[in-house]
């Protein structure tokens, strides 16, 4: 296998087995969906946390509306 097909395959793979997961604790749906909703919001404020400290001014940078939308 290449290395060109490595990265999609795993995921492939990743999806399949959560897929399974998922099918298998099908009895404990309610446990389930609170347990994947949570994943979701924890993944949601990591995800904005890496957006805000990317564009987030340094410590020599002025912190003005002008500044950061020119930035962006």
């Amino acid at each position: 296998m290449t290395a060109a097909l490595a990265n999609p395959a795993a995921q492939a793979c990743a999806f399949v087995l959560g897929c399974a997961v998922i099918h298998a604790a099908r009895a404990h749906a309610e446990r389930l969906t609170r347990l994947l909703v949570t994943a979701v919001v924890v993944a949601t404020v990591l995800l904005l946390l890496a957006a805000s400290l990317t564009y987030a001014p340094g410590a020599d940078e002025t912190f003005d509306e002008v500044s950061v939308y020119a930035a962006s």
